[in-house]
Parts: structure tokens; sequence; C-alpha cells
């Protein structure tokens, strides 16, 4: 069986309750600011672990993070328009918002808008603002030079990553074709 068994300063071996023949697997581990032996009793005395194995195991494994999807996104402005292959396409320096349903909190974020080439080589990118109110994200923007732009889940979950936000978006890409008017 596993058990925590709680360390004094000094030698592990003369703190082991049976011989130390019968705890394999051992490792020192802290928890809450004192040591214990983590280890595997295969001896045939009754050892008492501690502190709580499956709490430990419990507090050791990765949690979950949520994804949060978003959806019914659209984009509305004076130029925009739904082309082929459900590109939004715009006029260059024209306005848009973009809009989608999501359970989250009234906040707001950074968007990062990546512009590519050949569908897919990110050349660039600009940040807009997110306003997060009543379950709906509004983003406002422009593209001041033509080209194809998207916004992705994967990259804003990279940036949600590298603030350890406690969820992570779950959309289809979002892309837009700004032209020369």
């Amino acid at each position: 069986m596993r058990l925590l068994i709680r360390l004094a300063p000094g030698s592990v071996q003369p703190q082991l309750p049976d011989e130390p023949h019968y705890f394999s697997e051992q490792s020192v581990v802290t928890i809450d600011g004192h040591q214990y032996l983590y280890a595997y009793y295969h001896g045939g005395k009754y050892v008492h672990s501690d502190y709580d194995v499956d709490a430990y195991l419990a507090s050791m494994s990765p949690k979950a993070i949520p994804y949060v999807p978003i959806k019914e996104i659209a984009v509305t402005g004076d130029t925009v328009e739904r082309g082929k292959g459900g590109i939004w396409w715009l006029a260059q320096n024209s306005t848009f918002e973009l809009r989608g349903v999501a359970a989250l909190p009234d906040s707001e974020m950074i968007v990062i808008i990546e512009r590519i080439i050949d569908g897919e080589q990110v050349i660039d990118d600009i940040r807009a603002r997110a306003v997060i109110a009543d379950n709906t994200i509004t983003v406002r923007g422009q593209f001041s030079q033509s080209g194809n732009y998207i916004i992705s889940a994967s990259r804003l979950n990279k940036g949600l990553e590298s603030i350890e936000a406690p969820f992570r978006l779950a959309f289809e890409t979002v892309e837009f074709d700004a032209y020369v008017a």
C-alpha cells in the first residue's frame, strides 16, 4: 500500500515504522510545509499513513481546464459581407464589429488577430480589445492594410495559457479579407 510518513529533521531510515527493505519507490515530498516520505509499503505490519494518500495524489493531478465555446459569431459593419468559404469581406480602413455568445463573466481581454499569407503563414498580428458583458463578446476594429486576417482559438489559447487563465476558448476560426476599396 502507498503511504505518507511525516518526517522529522535527520536521517529517514530510523524514522521508518518497519524494516527499510519493506519500503520501495521512496521519495520525499513537501505538503503544507512539512516533509513526508512517500513510499510503497509491502511489509506485514499495520502502518498508518500520516497524510491522506488519495488527497495528495489528487492534488498532484493536473486539473482539467474547461473549454468555453463561443457560438453565434457574426461580423457587422458598413462594408462587411459574408464571402465564399465563410470569409468575412470588408474594405480596408472600415470598422467592423464581431460578436459572439459565450458563458464568461463580464470582463475584458485582448484578442490577437493574425495577418496571414498563403492561407496559414503568419506574417504579422494586431491586437483588439474584447469586451465581455452579459455573455456576449464584442470586438471592434479595422484593418489598416489589405490582406487576409484570422482570429483562431489556438492562438488565443496560447495567450490564455501564458497568463494562466482558468479557461480556454473553443470556436471556429474567424477569417477576414480586407480589400482595397
